[in-house]
């Protein structure tokens, strides 16, 4: 699914030192570092790596990496253009209002885990569309209008002793069959969000151990809206080794 071409470093080698070509950044090392002293001793500091964004299409084309260590997120990139650190800064700060992540007090590089479980893909969405898009985060009340009928759809947090957290959706405007369009996306949160539906009338779901997590239900409502098509442009965007939310198409408002 991804471009990992950005990521293989390069080399050329002059007297007794090594230039190693890490993305963007041109690296000189002496003579006796490896290539492989270069990316594996920091890989294994940052942990797993969970999405790879090949392009930072607002800064320099740099290639950003998120990864994952017990429960702190790192976004890191090997690219050394001047500024790289606040970029890298801003992209932290908008994932953590993209994501039920909080921002590590250490170091602005760093999320930290803020739910029991660890949520893959919508964290991958999360991080995607913090360095591809630049909009506001929206607040407010967590809705969207329907790509499919003239529903504007809204995601209620709902609590009781029984489940914990649950989300209710419902749905205004002019539609036949306003329920299976509800039903569509209670189960669209199922698919990504690893939720469970939740009530007979078959309009609610909760995450895991019902937590509240209002802001992955506020992301990840524009993909949930329309399955079909996500798993369409997620195919093809394997197929190019890239994930990106202009190629996706979904906005978050």
């Amino acid at each position: 699914m991804r471009n990992h071409a950005r990521t293989h470093p390069s080399t050329c080698r002059s007297g007794k030192v090594t230039k190693y070509l890490i993305g963007e950044a041109v690296v000189t090392y002496s003579k006796g570092i490896t290539r492989e002293n270069v990316i594996a001793a920091p890989l294994r500091t940052l942990g797993r790596c969970i999405e790879l964004a090949a392009i930072d299409p607002h800064f320099h084309d740099i290639t950003v990496g998120l990864y994952l260590r017990d429960r702190t997120l790192t976004i890191h990139t090997f690219s050394q253009v001047e500024g790289t650190g606040e970029r890298i800064a801003t992209i932290r700060d908008r994932l953590c209002a993209l994501a039920d992540v909080d921002p590590s007090p250490d170091a602005t590089n760093q999320a930290e885990l803020i739910s029991q479980e660890f949520y893959d893909r919508p964290l991958r969405f999360a991080f995607t569309e913090a360095v591809e898009k630049t909009n506001p985060i929206p607040t407010g009340p967590i809705s969207i209008a329907d790509t499919k009928s003239r529903l504007v759809f809204t995601v209620t947090p709902e609590h009781s002793d029984e489940n914990g957290w649950t989300y209710h959706v419902s749905a205004e405007g002019e539609f036949a069959r306003p329920q299976m369009r509800i039903m569509a996306v209670v189960g669209g949160y199922m698919r990504y969000g690893e939720c469970e539906r939740v009530g007979k009338e078959r309009d609610r779901f909760r995450f895991k151990h019902g937590e509240r997590l209002d802001r992955f239900a506020r992301l990840l409502l524009p993909y949930a809206r329309n399955v079909s098509a996500v798993d369409t442009m997620l195919e093809q965007a394997d197929l190019a080794g890239q994930m990106t939310t202009q190629t996706l198409g979904f906005a978050s408002n």
